[in-house]
């Protein structure tokens, strides 16, 4: 796999009329400071949100990462708990013990990168932890908490979501995890409300030797959201990170079953193989995504 930088990743795609559209490419120099990726008409087309888990830049604080991001041109990102906020505030993480005034500081920041403070990935440990959580997501104007929470929790998660109009997905690592096989969430969520559903890391079925088109075929529309990563193999717990469409992830066949079934998820690039990484590399990622749901959104 190569590390791609802004100025390989531009002379690369510049070279092709497509990438040039997608990119929204001009007269204007390739050292000018602007977003790699400009638009992604056909993901937008069929009702996709792409964007990022925070956890791909976790060696950067979270205003870093909001600039990484706006660096690739994507617009939406999903948090973690535990992310230190700032440079100047490199003592305190992305949570309920935001002051006011961070918490203010942290949505101009996202405003400025033009980055929507989508999710959190989150512990729920249980009902008060819980509750503090959906407070903190409701001021910052989420629409879902990632977590793994025990299954005695969820009952009082389920009268969280509905009172603050937040989703709850859980996320699923590798077994042992509790959460590993889509089955268990599943019979967890049985019955439950509409709210409650799953954050899908392909990756991670992938490494469990899960096949990611028949678990979107069992989850169906209690998908959320998605950490989605291609992998350099298959049935491997210690498979690395690729560029989309570049390994053994299913990629395209994934994105194929969510058109399928009508899915209008979100999208989150999850890159695990080092906790920074050029923003080239996300961006050609997109483009896999954005011309693979062209072919989507035109078949």
């Amino acid at each position: 796999m190569s590390q791609l930088t802004r100025r390989t990743f531009l002379a690369q795609t510049a070279a092709t009329g497509a990438a040039g559209a997608f990119l929204g490419l001009g007269s204007r120099p390739i050292e000018a400071a602007e977003p790699l990726v400009k638009s992604t008409p056909h993901a937008d087309q069929l009702g996709w949100r792409v964007g990022f888990s925070a956890y791909t830049f976790r060696a950067l604080t979270l205003f870093e990462t909001l600039e990484k991001i706006a660096d690739v041109g994507l617009r939406y990102v999903e948090m973690f708990a535990w992310q230190k906020l700032s440079p100047e505030h490199a003592g305190v993480t992305t949570g309920p013990e935001l002051s006011a005034a961070l918490r203010k500081q942290l949505k101009e920041k996202a405003a400025d990168c033009n980055v929507q403070l989508l999710g959190c990935y989150a512990s729920l440990g249980n009902p008060d932890a819980a509750k503090t959580f959906f407070e903190f997501a409701a001021d910052m104007g989420l629409q879902v908490i990632v977590s793994e929470p025990q299954e005695g929790v969820l009952d009082a998660i389920e009268k969280l979501t509905e009172e603050y109009k937040i989703d709850l997905a859980l996320h699923n690592h590798p077994q042992p995890s509790h959460y590993w096989h889509p089955k268990v969430g599943l019979a967890a969520l049985e019955g439950r409300s509409e709210r409650m559903g799953f954050c899908c890391d392909t990756g991670h079925w992938c490494r469990s030797n899960l096949e990611p088109v028949e678990m979107l075929k069992a989850v169906g529309p209690r998908v959320k959201t998605f950490h989605l990563k291609d992998l350099d193999d298959f049935g491997v717990r210690g498979a690395k990170d690729v560029i989309w469409g570049q390994g053994k992830g299913r990629i395209a066949e994934i994105l194929a079953e969510v058109k399928r079934q009508g899915l209008k998820p979100y999208f989150g690039i999850e890159w695990e193989r080092t906790a920074d990484s050029e923003p080239a590399i996300h961006a050609e990622s997109v483009a896999f995504l954005e011309k693979t749901a062209k072919t989507l959104a035109e078949g």
